[in-house]
């Protein structure tokens, strides 16, 4: 496996090199980052940006709004949380929240471990530090490639998470919990000895080297030329962040254990015209062939369920069934 370091702290750069690398892959192994952004807000592939954010409150704050490939829900960062990314071939049939689970987040936890941080790997994608979420993780796949990104909440601002992030109340009042601020923690008050995030950021980039192992490759300057061109073309483009918000004559939402779904249809004449599905489940293909699967059929659920039956859907919506999905549009 290959380190790739780099001292840039915009998450907008970030996310278009791990695009760069599960593009070209220029190198024959698997690539393993871990890194640092300014205060930002980082949109799931399927969400709408005022839905899940406080645009008032992230512009007085100077918070970055930015939207990344993978699916998942929003999360707030800033310079003491850490992040990190693995991108690797991708073996068909393998199931993809296992490569997460086993090839990612338990290098992750194995680190955290040697290091004295007592973390485990608990639900659909979360890292738990005394029983409160310290990380999620989320996933796409292209070009025959996986990337697995997530968060560490190291000594990040807690009171400008909950205050930025729109928080569904389903999804509170099914956890039976109060509050996001109650539901997570950062590492450094559970450290015996604290240290700086950049020094933890260090400590965690040797146990991980040593877990995984790992070896340093260095960016050329065409390298980061490429990158450079995905930035100004995707994420650092405001259009790729600011998707609009749908117009549609039928909007549906509910919650599952897979996470949350939202359903909008335009129906006219009793055909389906325009569909689109946002929400944080962990798709990591793009919505976009599934939501053109619906597009002209009869609005009917038998009709509906039968399009969908035969399609393996666990690409596009993680754990989320097709039952659950027509049972989204139709109940």
């Amino acid at each position: 496996m290959l380190y790739i370091d780099n001292d840039s702290k915009d998450a907008a750069f970030h996310f278009s090199l791990e695009e760069y690398i599960v593009q070209r892959y220029p190198w024959n192994e698997p690539v393993m980052m871990i890194w640092q952004a300014d205060k930002c807000a980082m949109l799931g592939s399927n969400q709408i940006a005022d839905a899940e954010i406080d645009i008032s409150y992230a512009n007085k704050e100077n918070i970055k709004i930015i939207r990344r490939t993978s699916g998942g829900g929003t999360i707030y960062t800033d310079l003491g949380t850490l992040l990190f990314t693995i991108i690797q071939p991708y073996e068909k049939d393998t199931y993809p929240i296992d490569i997460a689970k086993q090839e990612v987040a338990g290098p992750v936890v194995a680190a955290l471990n040697e290091m004295g941080v007592q973390a485990s790997i608990e639900g659909r994608n979360d890292i738990l530090l005394d029983g409160k979420k310290i990380s999620g993780f989320a996933q796409y796949m292209r070009h025959g490639r996986i990337c697995t990104h997530g968060s560490l909440l190291y000594d990040t601002d807690l009171d400008k998470l909950v205050r930025v992030l729109r928080v569904d109340d389903g999804k509170i009042k099914s956890k039976a919990l109060k509050s996001v601020r109650s539901r997570v923690t950062n590492i450094s008050r559970h450290m015996t000895q604290t240290s700086t995030t950049s020094e933890f950021k260090n400590q965690l980039k040797q146990a991980m080297i040593k877990t995984l192992p790992a070896r340093e490759q260095k960016l050329s300057a065409q390298d980061l030329s490429c990158v450079d061109r995905i930035y100004k073309e995707k994420y650092g483009n405001p259009s790729w962040t600011y998707e609009q918000t749908p117009k549609f004559s039928l909007h549906s939402k509910k919650r599952f254990e897979g996470g949350s779904i939202e359903v909008y249809l335009d129906v006219i004449k009793g055909i389906v015209t325009t569909c689109s599905i946002r929400g944080d489940f962990l798709g990591v293909v793009p919505i976009q062939d599934l939501e053109n699967m619906l597009t002209g059929k009869p609005f009917k659920r038998n009709e509906l369920s039968k399009t969908i039956e035969n399609t393996p859907l666990q690409p596009y919506l993680g754990t989320i069934t097709a039952k659950e999905l027509i049972k989204t549009i139709f109940d």
